[in-house]
């Protein structure tokens, strides 16, 4: 008896540590998360231009608010990816939670990464690694990005 209330003790106790650890509510997240929304944070993760491109329509846009920019068609996308990559080290999205209504698509994030400068010429480069919440809306036309705009 005492080797079975071990086992239980042992098991609840690592699935505790598990749930502290977020490892479970990530892996939760993650099976909700909609298969575009993962494809476009590898994207971003990876700083693949083309495979960002390839998510969108051929007219399709991405809106970032934050920057005041908005760049349109597979060409104009693959650029932002660029010029963030150039702007912004280490860059990286950290999708917290999504979901999916019809061609409707909201996404909480953190974005992250370290600035070079490179975006803002009229200022120096501060060096300084940063982390800032993110919302952004997709609206699809089938299975690509129409229109994504972060907030």
């Amino acid at each position: 008896m005492k080797k079975i209330r071990n086992l239980v003790v042992g098991g609840v106790v690592a699935v505790l540590a598990a749930l502290t650890s977020g490892s479970v509510a990530q892996a939760q997240v993650s099976q909700r998360v909609p298969h575009v929304v993962k494809a476009w944070a590898d994207a971003w993760n990876t700083g693949n231009a083309a495979k960002m491109a390839s998510l969108f329509t051929d007219d399709g846009t991405y809106q970032d608010n934050a920057f005041q920019v908005a760049m349109s068609g597979h060409q104009g996308v693959a650029t932002w990816v660029e010029i963030t990559e150039r702007s912004i080290r280490n860059a990286h999205v950290d999708v917290q939670d999504a979901f999916r209504s019809g061609d409707r698509i909201a996404v909480r994030w953190t974005f992250s990464g370290t600035d070079t400068g490179a975006f803002d010429k009229t200022r120096p480069a501060t060096g300084k690694s940063f982390s800032v919440p993110v919302s952004t809306l997709i609206d699809l036309r089938g299975e690509r990005i129409r229109q994504l705009t972060d907030y």
